[in-house]
């Protein structure tokens, strides 16, 4: 029998996820936490630093730390603007590949686009260290730096994408829930790997172009989809989830892959580097994912192995707490591409 104690602490365990995950900011699911960025050598000594992100997230942004040579102009706030916050500084003498930009911003990184006085212009990835990011200007005083840093930084963040992407762990998690048997369990995976493999390649390369919007909506729908077949078979209803668990992955898959490439698109990613990003954020992602899998599996295992009678309610606990989450983002997404509709209509050319 199922002891109360248990049930007990399944509920309060259920209560906390829910409350934290609708507190989560959902509108930006899939937000790397990544800005594209501009540094522009203007005439005079005088360089414009611009950080191109949505008013929201503009609080996050602050005066960058300057070589002891340079001046900020204007207000430490810079001059804000809907879509943008923008820095304007000068120096008694030209910025060289020796000089770097210390930005405290509270971003995991930036895209950054610097357009020097000659004409030559490099972009590049820097993600932050410690509390700060840190523009090293030899690297874009001589290009992108080499592949292998590229690999590391665009890993990195496919990792940090994949493990802060609520919604994606939680359409894992319910996959987990579903699958019985160790070599069910590796095609499902297997079959979700290659599905959203193949559309985040085609989005990212331009051979498919979906609004990210349906796209986040569709992915709610997915979670809650598969909760509900949880549900349905714990009834015993069997449902296509619990017979072909791998072919459910993969079909959904596809739309998560298209999630994943509406936020690596966002960042504005080089001509130069778009293979080795693709190639990597997508190893980093897988990276991440297998780290998720393992955790679980090992919660699942030392659960079974403490509470061997409890564990079939157990199961079911997270289905409603998941599908209760994302129900509530399917709404909150649904309803976003009706406002944003009516908005384009008011206002057209947003």
């Amino acid at each position: 029998m199922v002891s109360r104690r248990s049930l007990r602490t399944c509920i309060v365990l259920a209560l906390v996820v829910l409350v934290q995950a609708i507190n989560a900011p959902t509108a930006v699911a899939h937000e790397l936490g990544v800005d594209a960025a501009e540094l522009v050598e203007l005439p005079g000594g005088s360089y414009r630093l611009t950080s191109k992100i949505p008013q929201s997230l503009a609080h996050f942004i602050t005066a960058p730390e300057l070589p002891d040579r340079c001046t900020l102009d204007g207000s430490p706030r810079g001059e804000r603007g809907p879509y943008e916050v923008r820095y304007t500084f000068t120096c008694t003498a030209p910025l060289t590949a020796r000089d770097t930009l210390v930005l405290p911003w509270g971003r995991e990184g930036v895209m950054l686009t610097a357009k020097w006085g000659d004409g030559s212009t490099a972009t590049r990835f820097v993600s932050r260290e410690g509390g700060t990011i840190d523009i090293d200007l030899a690297y874009f005083r001589t290009g992108s730096g080499s592949w292998l840093d590229a690999a590391q930084r665009y890993t990195a963040l496919g990792i940090e994408h994949i493990l802060l992407g609520i919604d994606h762990l939680l359409f894992v998690l319910a996959l987990l829930l579903i699958v019985r048997g160790p070599w069910m369990l590796v095609k499902t995976v297997t079959a979700f790997t290659v599905a959203h493999s193949i559309t985040l390649a085609l989005a990212t390369l331009g051979f498919i172009s979906v609004p990210s919007r349906p796209v986040e909506a569709a992915i709610a729908l997915s979670i809650v989809f598969l909760c509900v077949e949880i549900v349905h078979a714990r009834q015993g209803r069997i449902g296509l989830a619990i017979r072909y668990p791998w072919v459910v992955a993969f079909a959904f898959g596809l739309l998560h892959g298209l999630g994943f490439a509406g936020a690596l698109a966002e960042i504005g990613l080089p001509q130069s580097e778009i293979s080795i990003a693709l190639l990597f954020f997508n190893i980093g992602v897988e990276i991440g994912q297998l780290i998720f899998v393992a955790v679980i599996l090992g919660i699942i295992w030392g659960y079974r192995q403490l509470q061997p009678a409890s564990w079939r309610l157990a199961s079911v606990v997270p289905a409603y707490v998941i599908g209760t989450i994302a129900t509530y983002w399917l709404f909150e997404r649904v309803a976003a591409i009706f406002v944003e509709g009516r908005l384009a209509q008011v206002l057209p050319f947003m």
